[in-house]
């Protein structure tokens, strides 16, 4: 979405960010999310995962899948989580509810 600001599937769009935010603060009613997560946080990963280049898809596909298990670890409630600086918007619109 990021990548295609002005793409014309409005619909889908809205439809993908309220079920993310959903899921977002289901998973922090249940105290697996940690409290300070916001979508921004979720796009910033994407971004940073698409970034992962190499010169062998194996070793590529093993980056991205190494960077998605320290993503979710960070992620994670946990109480030794330290408070997270002030998210960027990476996305105009947010729903509010994750």
């Amino acid at each position: 979405m990021s990548a295609f600001p002005g793409a014309p599937d409005v619909a889908g769009r809205e439809y993908t960010l309220k079920a993310v935010a959903g899921l977002a603060q289901r998973a922090k009613d249940a105290g697996h999310l940690r409290s300070d997560f916001v979508l921004d946080d979720l796009i910033l990963i994407l971004m940073a995962n698409k970034g992962i280049h190499t010169r062998s898809t194996d070793t590529q596909v093993k980056a991205s899948r190494r960077f998605a298990g320290l993503a979710i670890q960070a992620f994670e409630a946990c109480s030794q989580h330290a408070a997270l600086p002030l998210a960027a918007r990476l996305l105009s619109e947010v729903p509010h509810s994750a």
